[in-house]
């Protein structure tokens, strides 16, 4: 079972945040939204800036015997919200992280268990803010939702002319669902959710909480898209 994360996409594809605003959006999920922080464990660090490192780490395609490379990011655990600025202020290829918990009915998303039950634990989730140094697509497509019918980007790959509405899969019935301006961006936000839990999804897509929305729009100062993915 995937583990699946709601997306807010930069309806400006080739938007860029400020560093301070960064900051303030992932201290708001705190102070606004009742998002309660977890760290100090392995999967749930607490606050974390990564940035690609320049080095790569190699390895054996264990298919092919070929020679694989996969870059490595540089991380670091922060304290407090004030220290983001400092580390991404004028990186184009970042990704800040905050690890933590809604509790009950707090959760920005109603949730289900496959079985369509509604999901009322409390909710683990990371949320985070990502820029890259140019526009990637941010549609994606689950290979169990079945044939690719649009030939979808992958997520993160390079973006054409012609991506710019995201393609989703509904993961209950693996339709199509499309969203205006979801397509590609070089900002996105992430919430990523646990495993054996989907959000509740009829044909569309916008099931944020309002409010979290408003308050990025607010925050950044441009309007988001909303997208999801599963993997």
């Amino acid at each position: 079972m995937e583990q699946y994360i709601h997306t807010l996409i930069s309806a400006d594809s080739e938007f860029t945040p400020e560093a301070s605003q960064v900051a303030s959006f992932l201290a708001e999920l705190v102070s606004q939204f009742k998002f309660n922080v977890i760290s100090g464990q392995r999967f749930l660090p607490g606050l974390v800036v990564a940035k690609p490192s320049g080095r790569l780490r190699w390895g054996t395609n264990r298919f092919s015997g070929q020679k694989i490379s996969v870059p490595e990011w540089d991380r670091f655990n922060l304290d407090g919200f004030e220290g983001i600025p400092a580390l991404i202020e004028g990186s184009n290829h970042y990704t800040v992280a905050l690890s933590g918990q809604w509790v009950g009915k707090d959760s920005p998303v109603v949730l289900l268990k496959t079985d369509g039950v509604p999901y009322e634990e409390n909710c683990i989730c990371v949320g985070c803010c990502k820029l890259r140094p140019e526009a990637v697509s941010t549609s994606p497509w689950d290979v169990e939702a079945g044939p690719n019918p649009r030939d979808v980007p992958e997520f993160g790959s390079q973006c054409s002319e012609g991506d710019s509405n995201g393609i989703f899969p509904n993961p209950w019935t693996g339709q199509v669902i499309e969203v205006a301006d979801a397509g590609c961006a070089r900002f996105w936000i992430e919430l990523e959710f646990g495993r054996f839990i989907y959000p509740k999804i009829t044909d569309r897509l916008d099931v944020m909480s309002p409010a979290i929305v408003l308050g990025a729009q607010r925050c950044f100062g441009t309007k988001f898209a909303q997208g999801c993915r599963f993997w």
